[in-house]
C-alpha cells in the first residue's frame, strides 16, 4: 500500500507535562482525553500494583469509536512527567495503527 492509498486516521494529540494536558483541538478534547487518560492511568496503576510491575509507562483504551493512547517519555512515569498522547477516531488495533503510520511514512 503506497502513501497515497493509506487513508487518513482521524486523529488529535495531546502533550502532558507538569501534570497538565494540553492540545491544539480545543479545551472540550483536552477535558475528555484527561479524564480518559485519568482513568486509564489509574487502572494500570492498580494492576501495576498487583503484579509488582509499577505503574505504567504507556496505554491504551479501545471503544467502539474511539481508540485512546498515551505514552511517558524516558523520564519516569510521575503524573508531573513529560508524555503525549492521542486520540484515534476510530476503532483501531494498534498493530494495525503502526502499520498504517509506517506505510504513510515510507
Amino acid at each position: 500500500m503506497t502513501a497515497s492509498e493509506v487513508p487518513p486516521i482521524p486523529l488529535q494529540l495531546f502533550t502532558l507535562k507538569d501534570g497538565v494536558v494540553s492540545s491544539d483541538g480545543g479545551q472540550e478534547a483536552v477535558d475528555n482525553f484527561a479524564a480518559d487518560f485519568q482513568g486509564l492511568r489509574h487502572f494500570g496503576t492498580k494492576v501495576g500494583e498487583c503484579m509488582d510491575l509499577g505503574p505504567p509507562w504507556m496505554g491504551t483504551l479501545q471503544e467502539e469509536d474511539f481508540t485512546l493512547n498515551f505514552a511517558y517519555f524516558d523520564a519516569g512515569t510521575d503524573p508531573q512527567d513529560p508524555g503525549a498522547g492521542a486520540l484515534i477516531g476510530e476503532r483501531i488495533p494498534m498493530f494495525e495503527l503502526l502499520t498504517r503510520v509506517n506505510s504513510m511514512e515510507a
